[in-house]
């Protein structure tokens, strides 16, 4: 295993190991920065039978949480979808107004508050605290960081240096441990070292306690980890395809689990499905810890995602042994 540590090691100096550490740096300022310094507002898209009745309704909107955007026709429902518009609002000729949304009956009824001005906008997205946006932003990243460290796996396996471990002493197990202890290494340590940096230099209070984010790292790095060990290890020897359909999925399903927003259609179905993705447990986790919650509000999502975590590892050592033990 210690072979394959050095080997990795060596390999990763050639490739672009500056550029990995400057875009996890980038990306942590970035999700700190824009966990606590941009405000979240609603966008609301107005219809109005008249531009007298606009002028007078933007006037008793609060533009630090609602942001109002007067249309000349109504927009396509699709603007709604893809999260362009939190709300579509009528202005009627008789003082009357209706909102279409699509949000949840929670979410709707904090959006028609502060359309009514009696939201702010701190509270608007209340239950999401600092520490669970930045853990939400840096989510994605790292994830699509082990996919591009992973790939040194992929090498071994386009380049047939795979068959030749399959045929030595080292157990196919550890040889796929010391990859996923590799990639762990590299993702966590710089993570950790910039994320600590940042926050003592600006201050920020990220949420958490410092064993907190440590073990809150540590499970994210974990999980992208063996989640791209199994990639590869399922999809084919060509390094460009396993990563372009793990960085697809990842991006999605981060996006359906909030790691950027409240992603929130109001869609029962998709609900469930949102439910059952591992960067949502990782966000309920999260919450909890910096909700103060008790273990047992959010020990159910800590344990899937432990499960997981095993799981596809091993499943990637069982559909390695497969494809390679005995094939020599």
């Amino acid at each position: 295993m210690r072979a394959v540590l050095k080997n990795n090691l060596r390999r990763l100096a050639i490739h672009t190991i500056i550029l990995l550490i400057i875009f996890i740096a980038a990306a942590v300022a970035a999700a700190i920065f824009a966990s606590t310094g941009i405000k979240q507002t609603w966008d609301v898209a107005v219809v109005s039978e008249s531009s007298a009745a606009f002028s007078l309704y933007q006037n008793t909107v609060n533009p630090d949480s609602v942001k109002v955007t007067l249309m000349d026709t109504t927009p396509l429902r699709t603007d709604l979808v893809s999260g362009k518009y939190d709300a579509i609002l009528t202005l009627h000729a008789d003082g009357s107004h209706t909102v279409d949304s699509i949000k949840s009956e929670d979410t709707t009824a904090k959006l028609l508050g502060a359309l009514e001005g009696q939201q702010n906008t701190e509270i608007l997205f209340s239950g999401r605290g600092t520490g669970t946006n930045v853990l939400g932003f840096l989510m994605t990243f790292l994830l699509l960081m082990g996919s591009t460290c992973m790939s040194m796996y992929a090498d071994d396996k386009s380049y047939g240096q795979i068959r030749r471990v399959a045929a030595a002493p080292l157990k196919i197990s550890t040889y796929l441990f010391a990859h996923s202890l590799f990639n762990f290494c590299f993702l966590f340590f710089p993570t950790m070292i910039i994320l600590s940096l940042v926050t003592f230099i600006s201050s920020v209070d990220i949420g958490f306690s410092f064993l907190q984010l440590i073990g809150l790292v540590a499970l994210l790095c974990a999980f992208s980890s063996v989640f791209c060990l199994l990639l590869f290890s399922l999809l084919s020897d060509k390094n460009d395809s396993a990563k372009m359909t793990g960085n697809t999925i990842i991006i999605l399903t981060s996006i359906l689990a909030g790691g950027f927003f409240a992603f929130d259609q109001g869609n029962h179905a998709l609900s469930l499905i949102i439910q059952v993705l591992p960067q949502k447990a990782l966000l309920t986790v999260a919450n909890g810890l910096e909700q103060h919650l008790s273990l047992s509000a959010f020990l159910p999502a800590l344990v899937y995602l432990a499960a997981l975590i095993v799981a596809f590892y091993v499943i990637s050592v069982i559909k390695t042994k497969r494809a390679y033990v005995g094939k020599r």
